[in-house]
């Protein structure tokens, strides 16, 4: 029965995907809908949850997601009220509920990114536990991470304005600041769990969700990112999801 349950969340998140490529696609979602951008973040971070669950085999997992996004948001927060760690930035559009003065769902959002790459890395978890090992996960891990920031940014700035950002900075005027920050605010967190978490093999078809749903993440923010234009910011998330793939398969060649 769990399940069960469990496989149709993965399917409502499919058939809300789809409904949404397809209205962002054609530009045809309307003012009154901008909630379903929320609930559809809602949905990815919930899936990411029920992979930490099976990662940490129970309710250790929820304890530890619920920790990531708490402190994300803390971290995001920092950049709201004082500028540290990502930038000075402000939100523009209601996200829902707020904690610190940043919505929930960044939370959420930040709890998939993480799950969603280390599933891309879940080889580089077995072994022994080595401080050397830590580094190399944590570092490509955290690329991953600052490889979705690299459209989301883009599209939610420029093209969407959720968010506005109160610094400059040469890539579609957004600080350098928020891409370092994004690297080391998952670096950091990669580096816990990967002490923390003796590895796990949970099954393959949830592995496989994970590096889908990031795939499809990506996926959705490229395609509204070309509906707004912003093109040079397709092409640059593009050529880094590329060369994470190329470097992931060396790295699997190593192990």
């Amino acid at each position: 029965m769990i399940k069960q349950w469990q496989d149709l969340i993965w399917i409502v998140f499919l058939i809300w995907y789809g409904v949404g490529i397809i209205l962002v696609s054609l530009d045809l979602l309307p003012p009154a809908l901008q909630w379903a951008i929320a609930v559809f973040l809602y949905l990815a971070g919930f899936l990411a949850i029920l992979y930490a669950v099976k990662k940490f085999k129970g309710r250790f997992g929820l304890m530890v997601a619920l920790c990531i996004m708490l402190l994300t948001i803390v971290a995001e927060s920092l950049g709201v009220h004082y500028g540290l760690i990502f930038g000075s930035y402000h939100y523009e559009k209601d996200f829902g509920f707020q904690l610190f003065g940043v919505p929930v769902t960044i939370g959420f959002a930040w709890v998939m990114v993480i799950f969603t790459s280390m599933a891309h890395y879940e080889f580089l978890l077995k072994g022994p536990k080595t401080f050397m090992g830590a580094l190399k996960y944590s570092a490509v891990t955290s690329l991953l991470a600052v490889t979705m920031d690299l459209i989301i940014d883009p599209v939610a700035f420029k093209g969407r304005q959720y968010w506005i950002w109160d610094q400059d900075g040469v890539y579609y005027d957004i600080p350098t600041q928020n891409f370092l920050g994004w690297f080391f605010v998952s670096f950091f967190i990669q580096f816990f769990l990967y002490f923390l978490l003796k590895h796990v093999d949970v099954p393959v078809k949830w592995s496989e969700r994970m590096r889908l749903l990031y795939v499809l993440v990506i996926l959705m923010f490229i395609v509204t990112a070309m509906v707004e234009g912003l093109w040079i910011a397709v092409m640059v998330t593009s050529a880094f999801y590329g060369a994470s793939l190329i470097l992931r398969k060396r790295l699997e060649k190593v192990v």
